[in-house]
């Protein structure tokens, strides 16, 4: 659980202070011959990232939505903002189911190369909701279909690991970026005391309303964690980037304190500023596993990094890979996990 000084230091130094004092600069290199996939890009964050990484010359950016129609007008927003003479794709990907992403993924195995997919969809909804699979809405999108994509995207990841490098470019490695949040760091997580963590996260009697997001971005980073090490992520920078407080959709189901309604009026930036934050996570040479902050690596609570952290975060992950060998059987992502 999170302690006094995980609590200040998130609340003090990575939300008040870093919302006032920090600057990031603008990349200038060209992606040029470069493939990306934005994960809910259609709005906020995902629809700055797309837009950064058209400026930048990739060559193909792919859109991935929930809502076609609404991923097509975010497509001409971004023509219209930069011009951009690459390839710009929507793709259809339902976070809330995963089916959904196990078809995305298919999909993603025909392209030639894969050179960034910053995993960015997440929800933050009002009390209990479920989705067609019978997952709390908020978990499911943020936390398990984020690990099932993570993981079904690792082989094209690592075939354009061994891809000679493009000419008249710098290298960069491939990377597996998951939007997280400095929420983690306070996160209560009650249900990891429970026998079986999944099943307590999706009973109704134990839900926190309150602590349900945190606690999902939280699983973003043990899922960084355990993919950074998997054989087929070798060669690839895998991290989880806090974007910062910004002005954007995500919270409009979520019941907020008025506080923290507050704070984000009068604290949050701009998507495009706090995009830049998952733009620099997406090209960096950071530390497979990094969680990433400021563009710069930081630190997490404390208990994270104890035997218990360490503990329940194998438990997660063990828990997640049973079901999504269970739920998506045709995709052998055990055999990715055990490649």
């Amino acid at each position: 659980m999170a302690t006094v000084g995980d609590i200040s230091k998130h609340v003090l130094g990575n939300t008040i202070l870093a919302q006032l004092t920090t600057r990031y600069p603008t990349p200038k290199a060209s992606l040029e011959g470069r493939t990306y996939i934005v994960t809910g890009a259609n709005t906020g964050l995902g629809l700055a990232l797309a837009t950064h990484l058209a400026r930048l010359n990739a060559s193909r950016v792919i859109l991935a939505v929930r809502d076609i129609g609404k991923g097509n007008t975010a497509r001409e927003t971004i023509l219209q903002e930069t011009q951009f003479l690459g390839v710009l794709e929507v793709w259809e990907l339902d976070m809330a189911r995963f089916a959904s992403v196990a078809q995305f993924a298919r999909k993603v195995e025909t392209l030639d190369r894969l050179d960034g997919a910053a995993l960015n969809a997440g929800v933050s909804t009002r009390g209990w909701h479920t989705t067609p699979d019978g997952w709390e809405t908020t978990f499911q999108v943020n936390a398990l279909s984020t690990g099932l994509l993570a993981v079904l995207l690792l082989p094209l990841l690592q075939r354009t690991v061994l891809l000679a490098d493009l000419p008249n470019s710098e290298h960069i490695p491939p990377h597996l970026t998951i939007t997280g949040s400095g929420g983690q760091n306070v996160a209560k997580f009650q249900e990891r005391f429970e026998d079986n963590i999944l099943q307590a996260m999706n009973d109704e009697s134990k839900f926190n309303s309150f602590d349900r997001y945190p606690t999902s971005k939280l699983f973003n980073y043990f899922i960084s964690k355990k993919v950074a090490v998997l054989t087929l992520a070798q060669g690839v920078t895998v991290n989880v980037v806090d974007p910062g407080m910004n002005h954007s959709e995500l919270p409009r189901d979520a019941k907020l304190p008025l506080v923290v309604r507050g704070l984000i009026q009068l604290l949050a930036w701009p998507a495009s500023k706090g995009a830049l934050n998952i733009l620099y996570g997406l090209l960096a040479a950071t530390p497979s596993g990094a969680y990433i902050s400021r563009t710069r690596m930081q630190s997490t609570a404390k208990w994270l990094d104890t035997e218990h952290g360490e503990q329940v975060r194998d438990r997660a992950w063990a828990e997640m890979v049973a079901l999504w060998d269970a739920e998506v059987p045709h995709t052998n992502v055990r055999d990715i996990i055990n490649a």
